[in-house]
């Protein structure tokens, strides 16, 4: 049986599984299924109150979109690591770039994607490891996972398996080329996905090589589809009493975001090159230096009137009046000549006083923003989009800013619950408040190595190398030294 039909077998079983039951049950799961996900109790209660999200996820994507249901307001249970380290834990980045004791709790991006989170620190190699994750399935809404395909099968607890506990759960699965498929089994990591989706083709110069787009930027479209069908499932549940599967592939999440050229391709035969910050239908398009060492302003002219907005603005210089100028097609003839003038009128002008009055005039202007510029950005301050968490005193970390969530919500104030779980933490409060083992049952657990708080082959975690992040212009030539204060 290939895995397309296998799949196809067990939505099949579902189906027939739910519509086997009679009326009386299914009301009562429905209305279970309501209760769970029930309306706020008061008009502050948060949407996802009442709802236990299990993330047996790693690195990014998923860990991040489950740190976005839990500000949304569900309780959302990290399952952590304590025979590895994280992937993302390596070089932290860490506070003052110091690793400190336990150099797992100190590092900024786990902070960051697990804040407010509980911690349950389980080895899934051991038996009882296994049957936690499955008690814990058991009594849960959601289970998110990013493991490659035959890691949860081997173990009994792919969507099969756990949903013969749990008929309604929402289940998951989070991989570079989703279940089924010639690359099923494939690992991958956001650059690897970049490039297979087509991605690093569009990006870079005309005359360079494929380039990355950024920092892992398939994981971001993860994170946001991941959000977008579990909510969409937990609807669907509420309404049917059903659960469902939720097969996510990050390479098409990929693909997806360059479909018009995709498109382009099928009804005209024509592939894509790379064009750098160029447009293909609008010039003057990219952008130019201004005031300060690696600054930098975004200018883009998409019309005729526009153009003569930006000349009235640099006061009509005598190049602008140049023939080869005076429409779009002779301004995207001439780009080259074009890009090195107005980088020059650009130079040594304050970005910020230079976008505004663009913008007055209808020219479409912004500033290249770094993260110092971020951080002092009034916008994002002016809706709270930064908050302050405070950890506990023994992590060192003290209070810490965190970027929140790129929406506002009219009739339900959000923010972050609560600092990320320090490793292992709520071992004991889970297994005996949740899953009912007993006090000496846990003893034994953790003497077994089945849970931990500590990781014994932490050696590999050390600072990032900033000398050479500087060589490279990866970071800043200097630290701030207020940065905490900004």
């Amino acid at each position: 049986m290939s895995p397309k039909d296998r799949l196809e077998g067990e939505f099949a079983c579902a189906r027939q599984e739910a519509g086997a039951m009679s009326a009386p049950h299914r009301t009562e799961r429905e209305s279970l299924a309501a209760s769970r996900l029930g309306k706020p109790q008061d008009e502050h209660a948060r949407p996802l109150e009442g709802v236990r999200v299990i993330d047996a996820s790693h690195v990014f994507a998923i860990p991040y979109a489950t740190g976005l249901l839990c500000d949304l307001g569900a309780e959302v249970i990290k399952i952590q690591a304590h025979t590895r380290v994280d992937v993302m834990a390596a070089h932290g980045p860490f506070p003052e770039n110091a690793p400190g004791d336990r150099p797992w709790d100190r590092v900024g991006s786990l902070n960051t994607v697990n804040r407010g989170k509980r911690g349950l620190a389980l080895d899934f190699t051991k038996p009882a490891g296994v049957e936690i994750f499955r008690r814990l399935a058991a009594v849960s809404d959601v289970v998110a996972e990013s493991f490659t395909p035959r890691v949860l099968k081997n173990l009994g607890l792919d969507y099969a398996s756990l949903r013969a506990l749990k008929p309604d759960l929402v289940m998951l699965s989070n991989t570079g080329y989703g279940h089924t498929g010639p690359w099923r089994e494939w690992g991958s990591v956001a650059t690897s996905l970049e490039a297979t989706s087509g991605m690093c083709w569009l990006s870079g110069y005309e005359d360079g090589a494929p380039s990355k787009i950024g920092q892992s930027y398939t994981d971001f479209l993860a994170c946001w589809s991941a959000v977008y069908a579990i909510l969409a499932s937990l609807y669907r549940r509420r309404r049917s009493g059903r659960g469902q599967w939720i097969d996510l592939s990050m390479y098409q999440a990929g693909a997806a975001t360059i479909g018009p050229l995709i498109m382009d391709y099928m009804a005209n035969g024509r592939i894509a090159a790379r064009i750098g910050n160029r447009h293909e239908t609008m010039a003057p398009h990219g952008v130019y230096p201004r005031a300060g060492e690696d600054r930098w302003i975004a200018i883009a002219v998409g019309s005729d009137v526009d153009w003569q907005a930006l000349r009235r603005v640099m006061g009509d210089p005598a190049w602008a009046r140049e023939s080869c100028f005076e429409d779009m097609p002779g301004r995207l003839a001439h780009r080259q000549a074009l890009d090195r003038a107005l980088g020059g009128w650009t130079a040594g002008r304050d970005a910020a006083a230079l976008a505004a009055l663009l913008q007055a005039a209808g020219v479409m202007a912004g500033v290249v923003e770094n993260g110092r510029d971020l951080l002092h950005d009034e916008q994002l301050r002016s809706r709270g989009f930064f908050e302050r968490v405070a950890h506990p005193p023994q992590s060192g970390i003290g209070t810490r800013r965190y970027m929140g969530r790129p929406w506002r919500l009219s009739a339900t104030p959000l923010s972050i619950a609560g600092p990320a779980p320090r490793l292992g933490e709520h071992n004991r409060e889970i297994l005996t408040g949740l899953l009912g083992y007993s006090p000496g049952e846990v003893d034994a657990l953790e003497h077994e190595g089945v849970i931990g708080c500590e990781i014994t082959s932490a050696r590999s975690i050390q600072p990032l190398p900033l000398a050479g992040m500087r060589r490279n212009r990866r970071i800043g030539a200097q630290a701030d030294p207020d940065y905490r204060d900004l």
